[in-house]
C-alpha cells in the first residue's frame, strides 16, 4: 500500500461517517421538528384570537407572535433553539434593570424554570419548548418595545407630553425574526436603547444610587437645630458629615462638631445638585432634600430615564431646550450647550405644556392680545375693581377685526363672557407683559418664549410665575444668538427698534427646533446625579405606572 494515500483514505471515511451521522441525525430532528411545526401551528390559530394557548403562562404580544411565524407556512421550526441565544436573552432580560425597568415583567421566572427543563434533561416535553418558544418571543417583543419607546403609555399618563416622539417600528415583527434568527439579541436590544448622552448618563446616575442603596443608604437625620452655618459647634454636625459624606463618596471628618470651611462647600454642592439656594446654610429645605430617602432618589432616576425613552432620538443638531422642572433654557449644537438663561415657567394650576415645535421669528416691540384664561380670571375682575386698571396698563379694547373701542363705553359690571365680544390688548412699553422681545415658535398651546418687566423674579431658585409662556433672564443675548447671520441687526439696531415702540417681526434664517420638557433627575458624564422638585406632581402617577404589570397589547 501507498502510505501517502493513507491519509486520504483515511480521510474519506471520516467524511463518510460524519456525513452518515448528520443523515440520521437529521432524520430524527426532523420527525422531532415535525411535532413541533404541529402542534405550533395549532396554537398559532389561538395566537391569532389575541389569546395564549397555555393557561400557566400569560402572553402579552399573541397577535404580533402570530405575525412573527406566519411566514413559515410549511414547516415551524424553533427560533429559540440554541442555548446561546436563549441564554443571551434572559441576560438582557436581568439587564433591564440597569434602564429602569422591572426584569419579571418579561417572564424571568417561567423562562429560567423552562430553559432548565427543555436544555438540562434528557426527556423534553414538547409542550415546555413550545412554551419557552413562545415566552422568548413575547419577552423580546415587549422589551423591545419598552427600550425603544417607553414602557408606560404616554398620552395617558401625562396628558399634557407632546414633545417629539420616538417612532414605533412599522416592520418590528420582520425586525424580530431577523434578530432572533441571526443570533443578535443583545446587541439588537442595546441599539434601540435612547441615544442621548442624557440616557446614558442617568444610568450611570441609577447604577451609583442603588450601590448606595445595596451599602444601606442613608438615615434620616432628625435635626434639633434650626438652622446651621459655618463657625457653629453643634452635635447636628456630625450627623450632617456623615449624611453628606455618603452621597459624595468621600470622608470629612466624621464626628466633628465643627461646621467648617470644607462642610460649607459641600453643602453648597448638595444645594446646587438639589436646585436650592447655595448659600451653605442648612435650613428647612436643605434639610428636607437630605432626608429624602435612597429609595424615592432611585425611583427619581427611573422616572426620568421613561421620559427619555418617549422622546425622539432627534432632537435637531440645534435646538432649543427648556427644562421646565428645572426653571432653564438651554440652546444646544452638536450636543454642546452653547447658551443658557434662568428661566420663569407656568404656575402649579397654569402649566407650561410639553411638546415640540419649530421657531422661525422673533417680534421686538411686542403687542401682548390677552389670552382668555387671563382675560376672565385676572384682567377683567380688575377692570370691574378699578375703571383706570387698563389705562394704567396701557391697554386697549378692540373689536376681533382690531377696530379700538372706547373702554368707557362698556358697563364693565355688568360684563360676562356672552356679552362682551372683544379682545383686550396692551401696547408696546416698558409694562408690556411679553418685555421688549417675544420668540415665536407657532403652535396649538399659544406659548412662546418672551422678556419680561418683571426682571426680579429671577432671583427665585422656584420660577413658576408665568401663565404658561416662558420668559427668559437674557432675552437680548438670546436674539443677537438667533439674528448671529444677520449683521444689520447689532444690538444698537435691536435698542433702536424697540425704541421706535412699533412691532417689527424679524425671520430667523435657520429655524430651530424647540423642546419643552419636563425632567426631575439629570446626570454629568460620572453619574452626578441633579434632583429638582417635581412642581407639577407628574412623577408619581409615572412611577405607579412603572411598577404595575405591562398591559396586554395585540400590537406594538
Amino acid at each position: 500500500m501507498n502510505p501517502k494515500s493513507f491519509p486520504l483514505r483515511l480521510l474519506y471515511s471520516v467524511l463518510a461517517v460524519a456525513i452518515l451521522i448528520v443523515i440520521v441525525k437529521s432524520c430524527g430532528y426532523d420527525a422531532l421538528r415535525k411535532d413541533f411545526s404541529d402542534r405550533f401551528k395549532k396554537d398559532m390559530a389561538t395566537l391569532q384570537q389575541e389569546s395564549s394557548p397555555y393557561e400557566d403562562i400569560n402572553l402579552l404580544n399573541p397577535a404580533m407572535i402570530s405575525a412573527i411565524y406566519e411566514d413559515d407556512e410549511e414547516f415551524v421550526l424553533p427560533k429559540w433553539g440554541n442555548r446561546n441565544k436563549v441564554d443571551a436573552m434572559i441576560q438582557a432580560i436581568r439587564e433591564s434593570e440597569n434602564d429602569g425597568l422591572r426584569p419579571e415583567d418579561y417572564h424571568l421566572a417561567a423562562i429560567d424554570s423552562l430553559t432548565a427543563k427543555v436544555f438540562d434533561q434528557k426527556e423534553v416535553e414538547l409542550e415546555d419548548e413550545i412554551k419557552l418558544e413562545l415566552l422568548l418571543t413575547d419577552a423580546y417583543l415587549l422589551l423591545s418595545t419598552h427600550l425603544s419607546q417607553g414602557k408606560t403609555d404616554r398620552e395617558t399618563i401625562d396628558p399634557t407630553w407632546r414633545a417629539a416622539g420616538r417612532e414605533a417600528r412599522p416592520e418590528l415583527a420582520a425586525f424580530v425574526d431577523s434578530t432572533i434568527v441571526n443570533d443578535n439579541v443583545l446587541e439588537s436590544l442595546k441599539s434601540l436603547t435612547p441615544k442621548h448622552r442624557e440616557y446614558i448618563n442617568l444610568k450611570r446616575g441609577l447604577k451609583k444610587y442603588r450601590e448606595f442603596a445595596r451599602q444601606g443608604g442613608w438615615q434620616k437625620v432628625n435635626f434639633t437645630a434650626t438652622k446651621l452655618e459655618k463657625g457653629m459647634r453643634h452635635p447636628d454636625v456630625s450627623l450632617l458629615k456623615e449624611r453628606l459624606n455618603i452621597e459624595s463618596e468621600s470622608a470629612d471628618n466624621e464626628g466633628d462638631d465643627l461646621f467648617d470651611l470644607k462642610l460649607e462647600q459641600k453643602v453648597k454642592s448638595f444645594q446646587e445638585l438639589n436646585g436650592l439656594t447655595p448659600d451653605g446654610v442648612i435650613g428647612r429645605g436643605t434639610m428636607e432634600a437630605l432626608n429624602i430617602p435612597v429609595e424615592d432618589r432611585i425611583a427619581n432616576i427611573e422616572a426620568n430615564l421613561e421620559r427619555w425613552r418617549w422622546l425622539s432620538d432627534d432632537l435637531g443638531k440645534r435646538y432649543v431646550k427648556v427644562n421646565i422642572a428645572n426653571f432653564e433654557m438651554q440652546v444646544v449644537e452638536s450636543d454642546s450647550i452653547v447658551f443658557t438663561s434662568r428661566a420663569i415657567v407656568g404656575k402649579h394650576y397654569r402649566q407650561t405644556p410639553v411638546f415640540s415645535a419649530r421657531m422661525n421669528h422673533l417680534v421686538f416691540a411686542p403687542t401682548w392680545t390677552v389670552p382668555p384664561t387671563i382675560l376672565w380670571n385676572d384682567v377683567i375682575p380688575a377692570v370691574k375693581k378699578d375703571p383706570g386698571y387698563l389705562s394704567s396698563k396701557n391697554m386697549q379694547v378692540l373689536t376681533r377685526e382690531g377696530k379700538v373701542v372706547d373702554a368707557k363705553s362698556i358697563d364693565w359690571k355688568n360684563v360676562t363672557r356672552s356679552n362682551f365680544p372683544y379682545m383686550i390688548r396692551q401696547s408696546p412699553g416698558k409694562d408690556n407683559a411679553l418685555g421688549n422681545v417675544k420668540f415665536m415658535f407657532p403652535n396649538q398651546n399659544n406659548v412662546y418664549i418672551h422678556d419680561t418687566p418683571t426682571r426680579n423674579l429671577f432671583v427665585h431658585t422656584d420660577r413658576s410665575f408665568s401663565s404658561g409662556c416662558i420668559r427668559i433672564s437674557k432675552p437680548m443675548e438670546f436674539a443677537q444668538y438667533l439674528l448671529q447671520d444677520k449683521p444689520e441687526w447689532t444690538l444698537d439696531q435691536m435698542n433702536r427698534v424697540i425704541a421706535q415702540g412699533k412691532e417689527r417681526t424679524v425671520f430667523i434664517t435657520d429655524p430651530i427646533q424647540v423642546h419643552l420638557l419636563y425632567m426631575t433627575a439629570w446626570a454629568e458624564s460620572d453619574g452626578t446625579v441633579h434632583f429638582r422638585k417635581d412642581i407639577y406632581s407628574r412623577d408619581q402617577p409615572l412611577l405607579n405606572a412603572l411598577k404595575q404589570a405591562p398591559p396586554r397589547k395585540g400590537v406594538l
